[in-house]
């Protein structure tokens, strides 16, 4: 019995490294997948220079992810399980904190500015070209844009902002910080991001509690009139 008990063991060591193994190399991959679209952009994409930059022989990658559209797809989840994950952890620090909209900031420039949301773009702007390959990343991308608006509007709803308001607000916020990011990278233009950050963030909280005041009147004009508040 004792000698089974030792063979199960090893056999269950044995599984564990594989998949250790399996999940380490599926990282490099789509890590590898991340910097080199970053880098060098969707037009200079390939399954080849992706195994060399990951250290993977072809046939492993092809295992894993056998179309291009499939290694893209999965590079996509990846980058949104880990932006999830990066903001689940930050915004349990911001329920906290006495700034839970600075956390936000962080969080989002943390998103926006970093070299997969680069990658991402270029995956974005494919696709609108690139029909099968939008059917495929775009839901990825919306499901993941809601959990993570969520997770933020619920963090700033518990800090006392109105729900709607702090809706409008993220919003708000990623529409900025895209236009902040293209106009950074691509358009021939100096901008001092910190700077246009800060601003933004002394606005915020009159503007998160005035966008609650302008619904709340607009709300009872309409009523006055007698018609149905939307």
């Amino acid at each position: 019995m004792k000698r089974r008990r030792t063979s199960k063991t090893r056999l269950k060591t044995v599984r564990k490294t594989q998949v250790q193994r399996r999940n380490e190399t599926q990282g490099a991959i789509l890590a590898a997948s991340l910097r080199l679209l970053a880098e060098h952009g969707y037009a200079r994409f390939s399954a080849s220079r992706v195994a060399a930059m990951a250290g993977v022989s072809r046939g492993a990658q092809e295992h894993y992810y056998p179309t291009k559209n499939k290694l893209i797809a999965a590079a996509t989840r990846f980058a949104m399980t880990e932006a999830v994950r990066h903001t689940r952890a930050l915004a349990q620090t911001a329920a906290k904190s006495a700034d839970p909209i600075a956390k936000f900031l962080t969080d989002s420039e943390h998103f926006f500015f970093t070299p997969v949301f680069r990658a991402m773009a270029e995956i974005m702007i494919a696709g609108r070209s690139d029909r099968a390959l939008a059917r495929i990343v775009n839901p990825i991308v919306l499901d993941a844009r809601q959990v993570l608006n969520g997770i933020w509007t619920d963090t700033l709803g518990a800090a006392g902002y109105p729900r709607e308001s702090a809706q409008q607000f993220i919003e708000l916020t990623h529409y900025l910080l895209r236009g902040v990011f293209f106009v950074s990278n691509w358009l021939p233009y100096q901008i001092d991001r910190s700077e246009i950050v800060d601003a933004w963030r002394r606005v915020a909280p009159a503007m998160l509690q005035l966008s609650a005041v302008g619904r709340r009147t607009k709300s009872a004009r309409t009523r006055r009139r007698g018609q149905p508040a939307p």
